[in-house]
């Protein structure tokens, strides 16, 4: 795969069309994702020419941060470099680091935001100006120091400039289906106490979460509210199910879906990409502009053959592998398809070289992290968050 050649060819975007299948075998259950009120994602969706039932398995702002953790896998491992951030929390070593990887809104985040560089708030830092004056026409800073965020799409909205801050597309996008599905049902169940704990036990709970054995509740309204064994999970404990609808309509929430197959569908658009400026000293060459963007086309790549290749534990329930390895298609701007295979090894060798050239180019590159660490501010938030859920 010549990144040059599609770059600069009448290409408009690579797209990869991966049929997945669950990794339990056919007519297992899958379990996507829940949203407002509980409920799935189902829709009917034309695919060849014919209205299918569909389920969202893995929505797009997922898709990308399973993604940038494969990404932020192979950094780790020393198989690529990328320019990032990254916030260390020695204060907290449950929450370990949050990187421009695996941050929700990368580079922009609000965590990067109140945190500190070279012991100056970043908003006061000279680099923090320069990436809020990023936009698709000088996108240099950018490229240099979070060249994710030019793949996956970011947001200034916490800046200086607020909502009004600079917004980049996402030029790399995937979701993963469920195809010709059928939805499943539950009924809950009890959960069967293996001590025997009896439901006429009363217990009393003090404010400090610890509780006692109390006695013996002969008649119902002997019982005050909370004192069943069950409150700390000892006792048979029945699980309850919800439920949509009425009548013949009634179903189940959350009882899962048995479909024919799933489907990943990711596009890099091409022509997305060609938006994207990149001066040196305030002048524009079209062959570094050039020579950027088969970098953030690489790194596309990057993301996807090894994603397949690491599989798709999506969340309980719902674990699929590929069906067979898809080749990647070259959409033409006439509509014209070509293919391609390529595997995590050919894509990490093609990142490799679209980085030398670009460094040959003239175009900033600073692979070694920016190491911050949080502001005092954020540190006592974070300190005040534990002691509210600690009462």
């Amino acid at each position: 795969m010549n990144l040059s050649d599609l770059l600069a060819g009448p290409y408009a975007a690579i797209r990869l069309t991966q049929r997945l299948q669950s990794s339990a075998g056919d007519g297992s259950k899958v379990f996507p994702p829940t949203f407002e009120g509980g409920v799935y994602c189902l829709e009917q969706r034309r695919i060849g020419g014919i209205s299918v039932p569909c389920v969202i398995l893995d929505s797009v702002p997922s898709s990308a941060n399973r993604q940038e953790e494969v990404l932020g896998a192979l950094v780790e491992a020393g198989k690529i470099e990328i320019p990032h951030f990254r916030t260390e929390f020695s204060e907290f070593p449950e929450l370990g680091e949050v990187t421009t990887l695996n941050a929700p809104h990368r580079v922009f985040d609000a965590i990067f935001r109140d945190s500190e560089l070279d012991g100056k708030p970043f908003p006061k830092h000279p680099l923090y100006a320069e990436l809020c004056r990023s936009n698709t026409q000088n996108a240099t800073a950018l490229f240099a120091h979070g060249p994710s965020a030019l793949v996956f799409g970011t947001w200034d909205s916490t800046g200086s400039a607020g909502g009004l801050g600079n917004k980049f597309a996402r030029n790399m996008v995937t979701e993963i289906i469920g195809v010709h599905v059928e939805r499943g049902e539950t009924r809950g169940g009890v959960r069967q106490d293996p001590l025997g704990i009896s439901r006429h036990v009363e217990i009393e709970i003090d404010k400090s979460g610890d509780w006692r054995p109390k006695g013996v509740a002969t008649k119902k309204d002997d019982r005050a509210k909370g004192t069943r064994p069950s409150e700390v999970n000892h006792g048979n404990i029945l699980v309850s199910v919800a439920y949509e609808g009425a009548g013949a309509e009634r179903r189940s929430l959350k009882g899962g879906v048995t479909c024919d197959y799933a489907l990943q569908l990711s596009v890099i658009t091409l022509a997305g990409l060609r938006r994207l400026r990149f001066p040196l000293a305030g002048r524009r060459d079209p062959a570094v502009d050039e020579a950027a963007r088969a970098v953030l086309v690489a790194l596309g790549l990057v993301a996807l053959t090894s994603t397949r290749e690491r599989g798709y534990a999506l969340r309980s329930r719902c674990d699929l592998v590929a069906d067979g390895t898809s080749s990647f298609e070259i959409v033409g701007q006439d509509g014209t398809v070509t293919t391609e295979a390529l595997d995590s090894k050919g894509a990490i060798a093609l990142y490799h070289e679209a980085v030398t050239r670009a460094k040959k180019a003239g175009l900033p590159w600073d692979p070694a992290p920016k190491v911050m660490k949080p502001h005092a501010n954020l540190s006592k938030l974070i300190s005040l968050s534990r002691q509210a859920g600690a009462e």
